[in-house]
């Protein structure tokens, strides 16, 4: 009994320290969100609350002018990103000025260094 108790503790310590992903607090702070690096297949998981954003992806002009994007309607969160294709991929939030006055947006790079 002693040893499956250990074996149950140590499963659940490595599943601790073993999650992956990226998780974003999706909120209008006034400045781009820090660029974040993530490996091919990982997932970064936009968090928000109610529906007072929206993560739509843009190319780099559109991230830089916040334009690109068409929807403009408030969703309910979260939003989970995951891409398998190496590269830099751009977001933000199409709703009102959240993007342009609130500067929500982010740049995050999908790279097997990360």
């Amino acid at each position: 009994m002693k040893a499956v108790t250990v074996a149950v503790l140590a499963a659940f310590v490595v599943t601790l320290t073993t999650v992956q992903g990226l998780e974003i607090d999706w909120i209008i702070t006034g400045k781009p969100l820090a660029e974040e690096c993530i490996a091919p297949g990982e997932e970064a998981v936009f968090n928000w609350v109610a529906k007072y954003h929206n993560v739509e992806e843009v190319d780099a002009a559109g991230y830089e002018d916040c334009s690109g994007f068409t929807n403009t309607a408030g969703v309910t969160g979260p939003y989970t990103f995951t891409s398998q294709a190496p590269g830099t991929y751009y977001f933000v939030c199409g709703v009102g000025g959240h993007c342009a006055g609130g500067k929500q947006k982010i740049k995050i790079t999908v790279d097997p260094s990360c």
